[in-house]
């Protein structure tokens, strides 16, 4: 990295953030790094060459990809695409997982790679990375897990195999707070062949809390005894809320009383919970306690249940259904909670689900917990789409909002179609949705149902919390149930995530040593060696 007209210039366009092992902070980092050099007026961008995750997100032009990626493309400042994860895997049970290639599904298969489908991922991966790297002063590539698990070291398509396509140095990150940190550096460093080795260009040293003075001999024998220096101490960060990666490092809340006038909102936890990021931005508010909901004693004294998108639909309702769950919603139900279904939980919440091809589990037909007039079937074709719509319906959490515009995006397989009531009729005013806009394509299309006693409704929307007015409304109609006041000055989720990007860069370059990582982007790789 060098200065050419009052602009820093990188010769190695990438740089890749490796860890000892999973959820040790890369996803953090990575974002972190896109946003301090993009404030240094660099292009970034922000790549994972293959994720595991059920957790995703739809592009402008209607592909999926990771959510961590998204977010670090937001904290760059630029919209996320395709290239920035060509494959993304998304589990679906016994051993299946479904293949997106570039945003687009292209089938199942199981864990196993053999070579020539290793190849061809890397093939995809290799056009995918260069492509960034032609539009982008910095790629910022985050690896998934360890990169010596040596079980399955042939099969990584995420860590060494992709800092060896443009011999990209790694940073390795670990997390001292689990303990074991000093050890997980060395051993990981330890277990690399020496190609691989010499790639790792520093260290860094994730979530500290303490005496960073009692840390320092520590510090000072990583360095002597790998020959690495450690480019940065970073703090355990507690206030800044990204929005999770995967199921794996959801941080579950209690549920536990913060005033009495506090909302508790319940979140059913399926087996195959896909993009619980749907209910990030209820957490920022002060008076919501956020639950995820595993048994049916869980579900006393809630005052909303949500049930969230499924990759497994007919399977996860199935276990609901086993598990006392499905009847424990229908007692809350009687109770008169609110029930809301954001796609497979709106298609659970229907009279009937059809599944021919199996897509979504190993039921031909299942029924549904009944509470909406929608029966659903399954189709092999996926829609991916970011949307606009427009508020119309009438109920509960729509009072006063009819005619405002909203963002979101699809991401489903089943198609529902509405139910006539006993005299053969359906009442328009119960579609709460109308989406009029598709991927940059103007449409009409209705979508959602609101109950016949306005008390619940259903979705295909994923982010429909994030519209600021929508969720402002929703909680204040909730305190209204409890006989509280509205609280009429809530925060932006999107300005609040803004805010977040910068506090964490501040954070992180405040204990990082930026000086070091762009010498080291300005002169590469360089062999010590060991």
């Amino acid at each position: 990295m060098r200065k050419q007209g009052g602009k820093l210039v990188i010769d190695n366009r990438t740089v890749m953030i490796q860890g000892t092992g999973s959820d040790v902070g890369k996803s953090i980092l990575a974002t972190a790094l896109c946003r301090i050099f993009a404030r240094k007026n660099l292009k970034v961008a922000p790549f994972k060459s293959w994720n595991m995750s059920l957790n995703s997100y739809v592009t402008a032009d209607g592909g999926e990809i990771g959510i961590a990626q998204a977010i670090q493309a937001q904290a760059a400042g630029i919209s996320p695409t395709v290239e920035m994860q060509p494959i993304l895997v998304k589990p679906r049970g016994k051993g299946l997982s479904q293949i997106i290639i570039r945003g687009k599904a292209i089938g199942e298969r199981g864990h196993h790679k053999d070579k020539k489908y290793i190849n061809w991922a890397l093939l995809k991966i290799r056009e995918s990375l260069e492509k960034l790297r032609s539009e982008y002063d910095l790629v910022v590539i985050e690896g998934a897990g360890s990169p010596v698990e040596l079980n399955v070291k042939e099969q990584d398509l995420a860590n060494m195999k992709v800092a060896a396509l443009f011999k990209t140095p790694v940073i390795l990150v670990t997390d001292v707070d689990r303990g074991g940190a000093l050890a997980a550096l060395v051993g990981t460093l330890r277990l690399l062949e020496a190609e691989e080795r010499d790639l790792v260009q520093g260290l860094i040293i994730n979530r500290f809390r303490g005496d960073l003075d009692l840390l320092k001999p520590g510090v000072s024998f990583l360095e002597e005894y790998t020959g690495k220096p450690v480019l940065g101490v970073i703090p355990y960060i507690k206030d800044i809320r990204l929005p999770e990666e995967d199921a794996a490092s959801l941080r579950i809340n209690n549920g536990n009383s913060r005033g009495q006038d506090l909302i508790k909102i319940g979140v059913i936890h399926l087996p195959h919970l896909a993009n619980f990021t749907d209910f990030s931005a209820l957490t920022l508010a002060a008076d919501v306690s956020l639950k995820y909901i595993k048994s049916a004693g869980e579900l006393a004294e809630l005052d909303l249940i949500i049930i969230p998108g499924s990759k497994s639909t007919t399977t996860d309702l199935s276990h609901l259904k086993a598990n006392g769950l499905a009847d424990g919603i229908l007692q809350a139900v009687g109770r008169g909670v609110p029930v809301i279904g954001i796609c497979g939980g709106y298609q659970m919440m229907g009279e009937r689900l059809y599944d021919p091809d199996h897509t979504e589990g190993d039921y031909n037909q299942i029924d549904g917990l009944g509470l909406l007039a929608i029966e659903t079937t399954f189709f092999k074709e996926k829609t991916t789409q970011q949307v606009r719509a427009r508020i119309k319906g009438e109920g509960l959490f729509f009072d006063g909002l009819k005619g405002e515009e909203i963002e979101g995006y699809e991401i489903h397989k089943g198609e529902s179609s509405y139910l006539p009531n006993s005299a053969g009729q359906f009442n328009q005013n119960k579609i709460p949705f109308i989406i009029r806009q598709r991927s940059r394509q103007r449409v009409r299309v209705e979508d959602g149902l609101i109950s016949a006693d306005n008390l619940h409704f259903g979705t295909y929307l994923h982010g429909l919390f994030n519209n600021d007015q929508f969720r402002n409304n929703l909680l204040n109609k909730l305190r209204e149930q409890k006989g509280l006041p509205p609280l009429p000055d809530r925060s932006s989720y999107y300005r609040g995530l803004d805010a977040d990007y910068d506090q964490l860069a501040a954070i992180v370059a405040q204990h990082l040593r930026i000086d070091l990582i762009e010498q080291l982007l300005a002169q590469g790789v360089i062999s010590d060696g060991c």
